[in-house]
């Protein structure tokens, strides 16, 4: 998505991600495929990530976010464009308000940066 198409402030932050691309198997016989990334930005409904493995558009990831050793968020979000960018690729990601995540503390955490 083109910036000025985005209706929220992006903050610029590098923070640990990560991505669960492929669940676990019921029977634990496979494990989760989990891609380790830093976000480029934020805002209070969604994030960038710069990843080395490209992934569908479309796609509705767990995602959790780690804020130094005090602060994890567990989210959802739906891979809204994958860009190219070098060796890597760019990835946004629309957060959904879905249960059993910390889409509020994401939130309230976005908003106390924008402070």
């Amino acid at each position: 998505m083109s910036d000025d198409r985005r209706s929220e402030t992006r903050i610029d932050e590098k923070t640990k991600i990560f991505i669960e691309v492929c669940s676990a198997s019921f029977d634990n016989t496979s494990p989760a495929n989990i891609i380790i990334c830093n976000s480029l930005d934020l805002s209070a409904n969604g994030l960038q990530v710069e990843i080395d493995q490209e992934v569908a558009i479309g796609a509705i990831l767990r995602l959790c976010a780690e804020f130094g050793d005090d602060e994890t968020l567990y989210l959802v979000g739906e891979t809204k464009w994958v860009k190219p960018a070098g060796e890597h690729f760019n990835v946004g990601f629309e957060l959904y308000d879905a249960e059993n995540t910390d889409i509020i503390g994401w939130k309230k955490l976005i908003a106390a940066m924008l402070d």
